[in-house]
C-alpha cells in the first residue's frame, strides 16, 4: 500500500486535457506522490514512454519503494524540471506527446519530513526541494538583508505585512527554527487581520522562503519555454499552478507562445520568430470542482492552464 500522503489536484482534468492514447511519450514534470504519473501510466501503456522527473531525491525513493512494479517500466530522473531538453536528449527522445507539471508543495513535504516546509513543528530553516542545493531557508532569514527578506516576501509571497514581517525577523536574529520563525510572522500581523484570515498566518511567507530558496520562478521560466520546443505538434502541455506569481509567469509565457513572440516576458535574450507556437485551450484557468475544494483544502488556490503545439 503506498504511504504517500499527497492528493494530486485537479488530476481528472489534468489526465482529461492532455488527450493521453496507448504508444504515447509523455513527461511527469513534479513526480511528487505520483498521482499525475500512475493515471498517465495507465493509459499510455503498453507500448507509451513515460519519464517522470523531480528534484526531491526522497520522493523518487519512495515512489521507487510503493509502486516498484510500475516504476521500473518508467523512466525516472532526478533533476529540475528547467533541465527537461537536456534530460530528454541523455534519453534519445526529440519530442513528446504531453507534458504535464503540478507545482504546488507535496503534502509529504510538509508533514513527512523535517525539512523546514511546515511552520507548525520545530524543525530546521532547510526548504531545499534538492538537498544537493547549496542554499538553505537558514541562510536566506539570517543572512539577507531586512531589504531583500522585504522584497522576497512581498514579491514571493504577496504578503501586505512584508515590511514589519522581515523588520522582526531581522531583530530576532539569530532564528533557530521554524516554529520561532512562525511566532515571529504571527506576531507581527495585526490580530484583526489574523481574525479574518483563511490560512494561517505564518504561510505566505513561508511560501515566499521557500520560492526564494528553490530559485523557483526562474526554473519554472525555463521549463515553460523549453517544454513548448519538445513538443510534439498536437501535443499538449498542462500546468497547475497555486500562487499568483507562478500562474502569472505560466499565463504570460503561454500568451507571449501563442503570440510567436516573448520579448515582453522575462527572458534574457528576444527568441522572437514572429509564428505562433501554441494555441491556448483554457481561455481561462480551469478551477478545483467545490467537492475536490472540500475533500481536499489545499486544492483551493489551485489554476490549470493548458497549450495545444501547434
Amino acid at each position: 500500500m503506498a504511504s504517500t500522503k499527497h492528493v494530486s489536484v485537479m488530476c481528472n482534468e489534468v489526465i482529461e486535457m492532455s488527450k493521453l492514447k496507448k504508444g504515447m511519450t509523455v513527461v511527469d514534470a513534479t513526480l511528487g506522490g505520483g498521482g499525475y504519473t500512475l493515471e498517465i501510466y495507465k493509459r499510455i501503456m503498453p507500448g507509451g514512454t513515460l519519464i517522470a522527473i523531480d528534484a526531491d531525491i526522497t520522493a523518487i525513493k519512495q515512489f521507487e519503494k510503493d509502486y516498484s512494479e510500475i516504476a521500473k517500466n518508467i523512466q525516472i530522473v532526478h533533476s529540475n524540471y528547467s533541465h527537461i531538453r537536456k534530460i530528454l536528449k541523455d534519453l534519445n527522445i526529440e519530442r513528446v506527446n504531453a507534458i504535464v507539471a503540478d507545482l504546488g508543495l507535496s503534502s509529504d513535504q510538509i508533514y513527512k519530513t523535517d525539512r523546514g516546509f511546515s511552520f507548525m513543528n520545530e524543525d530546521r530553516l532547510d526548504m531545499r526541494m534538492n538537498q544537493f542545493n547549496k542554499l538553505t531557508a537558514n541562510f536566506v532569514v539570517n543572512d539577507y538583508s531586512q531589504e531583500e527578506l522585504t522584497r522576497i516576501i512581498k514579491e514571493f509571497g504577496d504578503e501586505k505585512f512584508a515590511t514589519v514581517i522581515a523588520k522582526n525577523i531581522y531583530k530576532h536574529r539569530p532564528v533557530q527554527n521554524t516554529k520561532f520563525l512562525a511566532s515571529i510572522i504571527v506576531d507581527s500581523i495585526p490580530d484583526r487581520v489574523k481574525r479574518k484570515q483563511k490560512i494561517h498566518p505564518a504561510t505566505k511567507t513561508f511560501q515566499a522562503i521557500r520560492m526564494e530558496v528553490n530559485k523557483e520562478l526562474d526554473h519554472l521560466k525555463i521549463f515553460l519555454t523549453e517544454g513548448i520546443n519538445v513538443l510534439q505538434k498536437s501535443g499538449h502541455f498542462s500546468v497547475v499552478s497555486f500562487h499568483s506569481g507562478e500562474d502569472r509567469v505560466v499565463k504570460n509565457i503561454f500568451r507571449a507562445n501563442a503570440r510567436g513572440c516573448i520579448c515582453d516576458v522575462d527572458m534574457p535574450i528576444c527568441v522572437c520568430n514572429n509564428r505562433p507556437k501554441v494555441r491556448i485551450v483554457t481561455k481561462k484557468p480551469i478551477k478545483p470542482k467545490e467537492k475536490e475544494i472540500r475533500n481536499n483544502s489545499c486544492s483551493r488556490s489551485a489554476r490549470l492552464r493548458v497549450v495545444e503545439k501547434l
